[in-house]
């Protein structure tokens, strides 16, 4: 990795007239909602095929019709996402490349599968060579940014063609104080989104030699003369309901009542806005997936103290041991190896829902489709919360 990340991201541990007012956007604003509805309701097909409840009469006709939902069939989470032609090493690079209007060439820094969000701060800690050079030819020429596209997970060399745009606050020279492990300490901003066209420098993919450079153009949203109060109250108000479904079935990870004090839930545009909740719930889902991990290493670990008391060894004093796998009774191996194979198919849900419906969002160029987007995954924490909550009361009727 070249470069580490540190905090900065947020943790929740612990209409005029009485509807929506639309007004005609510019020209290329209107050619583009058709495109990108298709392209919504492609996304649309992750919420829906998750929930697994009933959608209107007209779209499970069609889907019965089509053929294309199939609840049993694995879900294809990366075919939703944009993505850029996989990196080609043996490509040409373009020492001067022709841009067309609009057009801007930037440093390209991958950093993982994470999705990096609008508003939101990043510190990063540099260290490789060529990054290095990468942070001083931006504050040489004044940029001072660069793309950073989710990686897509498992396949090395292709990312997501619309990106966040890191902005860099503040740098500190850090070298001396790290024996040069460290060379900068950097602080960040999301400032925009952009689409990559295409990437200059493929082969430096390959031999690590420099920095990736990019064409991109500015990527904004089709609907920006557009008023969705009435959509934006009803997830506010939905979004604060959650919060308190969340307390009330003592859901492990979840929202706190302090979400609310650093700022109140705002589903608008602008900072402190939408891309804040979408921020807190993309944490949400992140630190359910850390939770779950210690729950299965806690599961493994009262096993094994349990072998080990049986057998005679004396744990009170706190001392740690350690253990051969092939010095466990094969009851226990097989115990453990079968909770690592339904965790393992159990994680790659957790991880990817923790990644690409961000992604999704984040490339969807209508506020009002994101708006309606999140708002199906509200829908699906309700039911679940929901389903939660009838098991529990079931339970404690039984008692």
């Amino acid at each position: 990795s070249s470069a580490r990340a540190n905090g900065a991201r947020a943790t929740t541990l612990c209409a005029p007239r009485g509807r929506d007012a639309r007004r005609a956007g510019p020209g290329r604003r209107r050619e583009r909602r058709g495109r990108d509805a298709r392209r919504w309701n492609d996304a649309r097909g992750f919420a829906r095929g998750a929930r697994g409840d009933d959608e209107d009469e007209d779209d499970e006709e069609a889907d019965d019709a089509s053929g294309s939902f199939d609840e049993s069939a694995p879900r294809d989470w990366a075919g939703k996402v944009r993505w850029m032609p996989v990196m080609d090493v043996r490509r040409e690079t373009e020492e001067s490349p022709t841009l067309a209007e609009g057009e801007l060439v930037m440093p390209m820094f991958p950093l993982g599968s994470h999705v990096y969000l609008p508003d939101t701060e990043h510190v990063l800690n540099i260290f490789e060579p060529r990054y290095r050079s990468m942070y001083n030819e931006i504050l040489f020429n004044g940029s001072r940014r660069f793309v950073v596209p989710m990686c897509a997970p498992n396949e090395p060399g292709k990312f997501a063609s619309v990106a966040a745009v890191f902005y860099l606050d503040d740098l500190k020279e850090v070298s001396e104080q790290t024996n040069d492990q460290v060379k900068f300490v950097c602080s960040h901003t999301v400032i925009e989104r952009v689409r990559v066209v295409r990437s200059l420098n493929d082969r430096v993919w390959g031999d690590r030699s420099s920095f990736l450079k990019v064409v991109t153009e500015k990527f904004e949203d089709c609907d920006l003369d557009d008023d969705f109060t009435n959509k934006e109250t009803a997830l506010e108000e939905r979004f604060r309901a959650l919060i308190d479904m969340q307390e009330k079935v003592d859901e492990p990870i979840r929202f706190t009542k302090d979400v609310e004090l650093a700022a109140p839930i705002s589903a608008k545009r602008g900072k402190m806005g939408f891309w804040r909740l979408v921020n807190l719930w993309q944490s949400l889902l992140q630190s359910r997936v850390t939770h779950r991990e210690n729950e299965l290493q806690a599961g493994i670990q009262k096993m094994l103290r349990k072998f080990l008391e049986d057998s005679g060894v004396d744990l009170s004093d706190g001392r740690q041991l350690q253990l051969s796998f092939e010095s466990i009774p094969t009851d226990i191996r097989a115990e453990i190896q079968r909770m690592n194979e339904q965790y393992g198919e159990e994680r790659v849900e957790l991880l990817n829902s923790a990644i690409y419906p961000f992604q999704y969002l984040v490339q969807m160029d209508s506020h009002a489709e994101r708006l309606d987007y999140f708002g199906e995954l509200v829908s699906e924490e309700e039911k679940r919360l929901a389903a939660k909550n009838t098991l529990r009361a079931m339970f404690e009727s039984t008692e």
